[in-house]
């Protein structure tokens, strides 16, 4: 099913930054323009079975279809895996449900967490499909967004279950392993169904995760956010778009983590890097936001820090010590990325000022 999912992205990503419709007309070789039969279009095998080439005119497809087909398919059994089988396990603040594996499924217990698994999968394949279309150098269609957004609002205001993380936490949360009778009808309550309804809780959890996502954004994007020509630079418009959306759906705490560990990661891919000619500098930011986000959804509670079992004090300077350390990653980054490509156009330019002063 994922495969599926990342065939119709790959139509997404070609179509949607061109205007075209995304539904009509059918799938076809760009070169020859043939209608591509349905044998020809199933997911991994066709390409594998066609051995990259179109059937008709033997043209080469790239092999960036199988890949973001594979990509959203290993994502969609992993989330299943950890979320919804292990019944939760690895969600952060949440306590597991006490049943896992099939057989909890089977009984009914675990609508919340497959509503859960439906909201993460959205998001995670509109910010993959976001970073192959900077990764083409193109923009990020905003009409992508505004599906993204209204769904997260609409799903996430009447439904309470997708925001397992609340806002406030408090430093005296009961810890998991000690269940009082109201805890154990809260858990009853929470655990296995869907509640529609309209919660204070909820909106604050959003409306926070709305503001830090925009803040994360601003400090991630600082280094190019105010320059009116950005081709070809490390963090392309539309990157802060895509924060707010992960704070939309994740909550403030987890678009924190985000984002420190996608600047980081940034920042030591482009130190590693820096003196070869590849073209893997040509990668944007959002790609690293893409692949740390499919990070934080599979193993959340390993890479979000809560106060639970902190304090406020370490807790805070934690969650401070990530904040101010975003823009100073971003910020590295794009100098290393700015000097390189400085370097590289005076090379360039090497050969033609001797050549010149020679026949002069």
């Amino acid at each position: 099913m994922g495969s599926v999912i990342g065939s119709f992205l790959n139509v997404v990503i070609y179509r949607m930054p061109l205007g075209l419709n995304i539904s009509k007309p059918k799938s076809r070789c760009p070169v020859c323009e043939t209608p591509i039969r349905t044998r020809d279009n199933l997911p991994i095998f066709a390409w594998i079975l066609l051995r990259g080439k179109c059937r008709y005119c033997q043209s080469s497809i790239s092999m960036r279809y199988p890949i973001v087909e594979a990509i959203v398919g290993i994502f969609f059994v992993m989330l299943y895996l950890t979320l919804v089988r292990s019944g939760g396990q690895f969600l952060p603040y949440r306590d597991p449900n006490r049943f896992s594996g099939v057989y909890q499924i089977m009984e009914g217990r675990t609508w919340d967490l497959i509503a859960l698994d439906l909201y993460y999968s959205y998001l995670f394949i509109v910010v993959l499909a976001a970073a192959y279309i900077q990764f083409d150098r193109q923009l990020i269609p905003r009409r992508l967004l505004i599906w993204c957004f209204m769904a997260g609002i609409i799903a996430g205001v009447f439904l309470p279950e997708l925001h397992p993380v609340p806002a406030l936490i408090p430093v005296d949360a009961v810890s998991s392993t000690v269940l009082s009778s109201d805890n154990i009808l809260s858990e009853t309550r929470y655990h296995g169904s869907l509640h529609l309804g309209l919660e204070v809780q909820t909106l604050i959890t959003m409306g926070w995760g709305l503001f830090y996502g925009a803040i994360a954004g601003i400090l991630f994007s600082w280094p190019v956010l105010f320059q009116t020509q950005k081709p070809g630079t490390l963090i392309q418009p539309g990157t802060t778009s895509l924060l707010i959306l992960i704070g939309l759906y994740l909550g403030w705490q987890q678009v924190i983590s985000v984002c420190f560990l996608a600047a980081l990661c940034l920042a030591c891919f482009v130190i590693v890097v820096r003196k070869r000619n590849s073209e893997s500098l040509t990668l944007p930011a959002s790609a690293f936001l893409a692949a740390v986000l499919a990070l934080q959804m599979l193993l959340g509670k390993y890479l979000t820090i809560l106060p639970g079992d902190l304090g406020y004090p370490l807790y805070l300077m934690l969650t401070g010590g990530q904040i101010i350390a975003i823009p100073l990653l971003a910020g590295v980054a794009q100098y290393i990325l700015g000097n390189r490509n400085i370097q590289h156009n005076a090379q360039d330019q090497i050969p033609f000022d001797e050549t010149s002063t020679i026949t002069s």
